[in-house]
C-alpha cells in the first residue's frame, strides 16, 4: 500500500500538542538514547508494524512508548478508512474494548476507599438478584456452595462466561441494570471461587459502581477519572461533532479481504447509548489512554492530583488468582491475574520485568506497564486479527529488544 505516513516532526508535533491540551505529558524524540533505547531498534518496530498494514492484515496501526513520563516513541501509519483511504490520525478514536475493564475496576476499587464494600463480602449484599444463584452441573442446575463475592467480579471468578461482540449487539437499548439481572438468569458456569474464567463479571462491577454512588457508571467514569484526567475523548458514546475522528472497525475474510465490522455512519457507538458496558464499552484515543496509564504508573497520581491511593493499587496488583484454576486463557507459572490487570508475578520472563501488568482488547488494541523500567507500551488497531497474528508479543518482544543493555 501507499505510505501515508506524515513526517515524523510533523507527526510528533501535532500529538504533543494534544497531549498538552489534554495533560502534559511531554515528548522527547530526539534524545532515545539517554532513555536506554536504540533508535535503530525502533525503526526496525516500526518496520515490522507497518508489515502488517501493507499484508493487510489491518487496516492501520498506532504505536507509543513512554519512559519516564516522556513519549520517546510515536508511529501512525495506514488509514483510519480503507475505501476512501482516509489517513489514520494521531488523535483518531478506537474501540478500546475490553481496555474498559481495566478503568472501571479501578473505578470500583475507589469506592473501596471509600468504605463502600469489602472484598470479601457477599454480591447479594448490594445486589438481591445474586442471592439464589445456580450453577451448571453436567445436564442438571444445583444451588451454588459459594456466593459470589465482590472480589470474584473483579478477578474473573465469579463463574461467567464470555460475551462478544453479537451478545452485546442482542442487548442493546437496555440500560446495565437491566443487561446484568437478564444475564444472571443463566446459570453459572462453574461454582464461584473456584477457577478463573475470562468473563463478562466487569459489567457487573460497573452496575456495582452504579448502586454503590448513585451515579450511572458513564456519569461516575466523567466526574471522577475523565475530567480529573482532562481525558476527553473516552465515552461510551461518540460525540457527533467526533464522528470524523472514529475509525473503522475491520474483519478480515477466508479470502484476504478486510469487510466492513463496524463503520462510523452505522455504528451503535454512535446512537443513543444506554449500556455502558464496564466490560467493553469504551472508545478512546492513545493520548487519553495513555494519561490513564501514566496515573496508575505513577502510584494514582498525575499533575499532583491523587486519584487513588497507591497502597489500593498495590492491592489490584497482587496475583488474585493464585491458586485458582485457569480456564480459557492460560496464563502458566510466570503471570498471574489482579483486580482488573494481567500481572507478571515471576523475574526472567519473555513477559516483562516482575510487576508488569496490563491488558488488551478484542478490536486490536493493547498495553503494558512496567515499573521497574518505569514504562509505557501501547498499540491500537481496530482489527480482530491481532490475536491470530500474536501481535502483542511480536510488539512485546519488539520493545524490549529496544532497550540498550
Amino acid at each position: 500500500m501507499k505510505k501515508i505516513l506524515f513526517p515524523l516532526s510533523c507527526s510528533l508535533y501535532f500529538l504533543l500538542f494534544s497531549f498538552q491540551a489534554t495533560a502534559q505529558l511531554k515528548i522527547d524524540k530526539e534524545n532515545v538514547k539517554q532513555y536506554g533505547f536504540s533508535q535503530e531498534k525502533l525503526i526496525i518496530l516500526d518496520s515490522v508494524m507497518r508489515s502488517y498494514v501493507d499484508n493487510k492484515d489491518f487496516s492501520a496501526i498506532q504505536t507509543a512508548i513512554v519512559k519516564n513520563g516522556k513519549i520517546i516513541h510515536f508511529d501512525n501509519y495506514g488509514y483510519s478508512e480503507i475505501s476512501s483511504k482516509k489517513p489514520l490520525d494521531e488523535n483518531d478514536i478506537f474501540r478500546i474494548a475490553s481496555m474498559t475493564k481495566p478503568i472501571v475496576s479501578v473505578a470500583l476499587m475507589m469506592l473501596y476507599e471509600e468504605g463502600k464494600f469489602k472484598l470479601d463480602d457477599p454480591l447479594y449484599k448490594f445486589i438481591p438478584e445474586f442471592k439464589n444463584m445456580t450453577v451448571k452441573k453436567g445436564k442438571k442446575e444445583k444451588p451454588i456452595k459459594n456466593h459470589i463475592k465482590v472480589i470474584d467480579i473483579l478477578r474473573h471468578s465469579a463463574g461467567f462466561g464470555f460475551k462478544g461482540p453479537e451478545g452485546y449487539r442482542k442487548s442493546i437499548g437496555m440500560n446495565l441494570e437491566e443487561f446484568v439481572k437478564e444475564s444472571i438468569k443463566t446459570p453459572l458456569s462453574y461454582e464461584p471461587g473456584t477457577q478463573w474464567r475470562y468473563s463478562y463479571s466487569t459489567d457487573i462491577c460497573g452496575y456495582l459502581v452504579e448502586v454503590l454512588s448513585g451515579l450511572t457508571l458513564d456519569k461516575f467514569l466523567k466526574t471522577r477519572i475523565f475530567d480529573p484526567l482532562k481525558m476527553n475523548d473516552t465515552f461510551f458514546e461518540l460525540p457527533k461533532e467526533k464522528i470524523n475522528r472514529f475509525t473503522t472497525l475491520y474483519n478480515k475474510e477466508k479470502n484476504g479481504e478486510l469487510n466492513v465490522f463496524d463503520s462510523p455512519s452505522e455504528s451503535p457507538f454512535t446512537d443513543n447509548v444506554t449500556l455502558f458496558s464496564g466490560a467493553g464499552g469504551l472508545l478512546s484515543t492513545t493520548s487519553d489512554y495513555l494519561i490513564f496509564c501514566q496515573m496508575l504508573l505513577d502510584g494514582g497520581v498525575y499533575n499532583d492530583m491523587r486519584l487513588i491511593k497507591s497502597s489500593t493499587l498495590d492491592l489490584m496488583l497482587e496475583d488474585h488468582a493464585d491458586g485458582l484454576k485457569y480456564k480459557g486463557f492460560v496464563f502458566g507459572k510466570k503471570k498471574g491475574f489482579g483486580l482488573g490487570f494481567e500481572v507478571v508475578n515471576k523475574t526472567d520472563t519473555k513477559f516483562g520485568s516482575k510487576g508488569t501488568y496490563g491488558w488488551g482488547g478484542m478490536f486490536g488494541t493493547y498495553y503494558r506497564i512496567d515499573p521497574v523500567e518505569n514504562m509505557i507500551f501501547i498499540y491500537m488497531t481496530q482489527s480482530f486479527e491481532t490475536y491470530k497474528l500474536k501481535l502483542a508479543d511480536k510488539f512485546r518482544d519488539l520493545v524490549y529488544d529496544s532497550i540498550l543493555e
